[in-house]
């Protein structure tokens, strides 16, 4: 949501600006702004803005590009302060109107709204003492929609890259229904939570390119667990009622997956490779009835793995 953006106005000049306005209820004055809206000379300026006196305690506010194209329209009810009173819209390079906001005594109140460029609606936000009441805010990378003055939905819908699963979070009074989804919109699976808990369904914890899809039932680790990096399966660990049972990991000098047994949730028999993603090496582990007999670090890089590397 775009808010008044600016503006620091020259106390001099303000004072000028008055003097001339409070001589005739309709004159006119123009102050002229650079890129970060701060007041210049007509040369420097890329912005500049008229105003007219509409009684003693109301500013009717036009802002231009260079250009002549409106970019602001609203109204003041202190010029120094530039306190926003009633409807105020905004605009673009081309005229495109980019959204409007409702303001009393500087406070948004009322439908806030963000337009598309074809000019359609693209959300729209209540707002209640400053406070979002109703319908959807934009921030970044995130959608929320309120009711009431309580936010009911989370939508994630920008992802930073191929891999990132995205997030679709319904809000209960004590759990909450998460719907995840692939960049593209294709639905992953579903998980309850409470709080940042998952209890039952998938859960997906997602860090950089590394992503890892874990099931729960009642609060425990039940199933497959999946372990992707930059959108590639390296491991996958079988549990059940949150007790490691196995391991199967990619082996990354043959390609192929490697298994290894567990009891009581340590490697029992057979072999795995961990990924060290930050330090780009792996550990290679083999087991035999608990114990480890051989070691092997391979470092890799840009991509290639060294078979040569130390023990």
């Amino acid at each position: 949501m775009n808010t008044i953006k600016k503006r620091g106005l020259n106390n001099a000049i303000i004072v000028l600006v008055c003097f001339f306005l409070f001589q005739n209820t309709y004159s006119q004055s123009k102050i002229y702004f650079d890129k970060d809206w701060k007041t210049t000379t007509k040369d420097k300026a890329q912005f500049y803005r008229v105003v007219t006196k509409k009684n003693d305690s109301l500013f009717h506010i036009k802002d231009f590009y260079i250009n002549g194209v409106l970019q602001m329209n609203g109204h003041f009810s202190n010029l120094e302060k530039e306190v926003i009173e009633g409807k105020v819209t905004f605009y673009d390079e081309k005229g495109r109107k980019t959204n409007s906001a409702n303001y009393v005594n500087g406070v948004l109140n009322g439908p806030s709204i963000v337009y598309l460029k074809n000019g359609k609606i693209e959300y729209t936000t209540e707002y209640k003492n400053g406070k979002i009441y109703n319908g959807i805010y934009k921030a970044a990378t995130v959608k929320y929609l309120y009711k009431n003055g309580v936010t009911a939905k989370r939508i994630e819908f920008l992802s930073p890259n191929d891999y990132y699963p995205l997030a679709t979070t319904v809000y209960g009074k004590e759990k909450d229904s998460v719907y995840w989804y692939t960049s593209k919109g294709k639905k992953i699976g579903f998980g309850i939570y409470k709080g940042i808990d998952p209890i039952n369904g998938l859960d997906i914890k997602k860090s950089w390119l590394k992503v890892t899809h874990t099931y729960y039932n009642n609060r425990k680790k039940d199933g497959v667990q999946s372990i992707f990096y930059e959108g590639k399966l390296i491991a996958e660990n079988t549990f059940a009622n949150d007790v490691l049972l196995l391991n199967m990991s990619l082996n990354p000098l043959t390609g192929k997956f490697v298994t290894c047994k567990y009891k009581n949730n340590k490697p029992y028999q057979g072999h795995y490779f961990v990924y060290h993603i930050t330090q780009d090496y792996y550990d290679e582990y083999v087991y035999d009835t608990g114990k480890i007999v051989s070691y092997k670090k391979y470092k890799s890089i840009n991509g290639v793995i060294n078979t040569d590397s130390p023990n």
